[in-house]
């Protein structure tokens, strides 16, 4: 397991596929702001439409882009043409389109579909989906509000494979086809988050640590060994500097400190281990590097707003 592995194992993070929507003519789908813990993602099979976000500039998706908005804000989806003031902006002509039939939906055994014109006269195929990832996910927390990607690139085609098992998944209902869009769509968010960050470095947060080739091994020893006393003269250690060089390098790529972000490690694994394990609360507090349970319950509670036992009642 690697980092990567490792941030998203401790998000906890489970993908599902919620409608695939069959549109044409003049439409605009209004998506409120998702609970807290929950991301959002469309996949545009085919077709075009512009996504806009409050406060910022639209955002063109044709065939072959994913949108994901990691904190699930709200947003608007709408046709390419309805969202014609940019081409009245440039003096080009509107594009007249036909009204859009009523809003129908039906579920096929696997995904509700959303349709406002017959399968065959739709110019937009789209498949819709979330992700649910656990309160204060380290990983989730640094990434920014629209990841896009485009699985049509030939440099992503595993990207390209798995969306194409979702589509035809999601449209045969086969024998299993739910469980396997869910584990699918999982994996896409894994494929995705590659794809970004190899297209966009990220250059501060605990992505940016990961990868310095200097900083990346203190950072990877943290998350393979929360439990350890660690200092910070041991931490610079993994990273061969001297504590006062590892110190401005690490100061350079986050705000965090060193302990500030073990702390959030140890705390992100300790409610990991008390939503998926029947530990008790003192073996899960040695487990992440408390030898009384009381402190680690303090810190617990400081981190989630409850102590460890109502925090894992509350998950039962």
């Amino acid at each position: 397991m690697d980092a990567l592995d490792r941030l998203i194992d401790l998000s906890r993070l489970q993908g599902a596929l919620d409608l695939r929507c069959l549109l044409g003519g003049e439409w605009e789908l209004d998506h409120p702001h998702a609970p807290v813990g929950e991301a959002t993602y469309h996949v545009v099979l085919s077709g075009q439409c512009t996504l806009r976000l409050r406060g910022q500039t639209d955002v063109a998706l044709e065939a072959g882009d994913i949108a994901m908005l990691p904190h699930g804000d709200a947003h608007v989806l709408v046709n390419h043409a309805a969202a014609d003031d940019a081409s009245r902006s440039t003096g080009s002509p509107a594009t007249t389109l036909p009204p859009a039939g009523e809003m129908q939906s039906r579920h096929n055994g696997v995904v509700t579909v959303r349709s406002n014109t017959p399968e065959s006269a739709a110019t937009l195929d789209l498949l819709c989906g979330r992700f649910t990832y656990a309160n204060k996910a380290l990983l989730m927390d640094v990434l920014p509000g629209l990841v896009k990607s485009s699985f049509a690139s030939a440099e992503v085609p595993d990207l390209a494979h798995l969306v194409g098992m979702m589509r035809r998944e999601s449209s045969d209902a086969g024998a299993g086809a739910h469980s396997i869009v869910s584990a699918l769509s999982t994996a896409l968010f894994t494929l995705v988050l590659r794809a970004y960050l190899a297209q966009q470095p990220s250059t501060t947060d605990i992505l940016a640590l990961l990868s310095n080739p200097r900083l990346g091994p203190s950072v990877i020893a943290m998350l393979e060994r929360p439990a350890e006393k660690w200092t910070i003269e041991m931490l610079a250690q993994q990273s061969a500097m001297s504590r006062a060089t590892y110190m401005r390098a690490f100061s350079a790529l986050t705000t965090d400190s060193p302990m500030s972000l073990l702390g959030r490690i140890r705390m992100q694994l300790a409610g990991s281990l008390l939503v998926r394990s029947a530990k008790s609360i003192g073996e899960i507090a040695d487990d992440v590097g408390y030898q009384s349970e009381s402190a680690f319950s303090r810190k617990f509670k400081d981190a989630y707003g409850v102590g460890p036992g109502q925090f894992r009642q509350a998950r039962d």
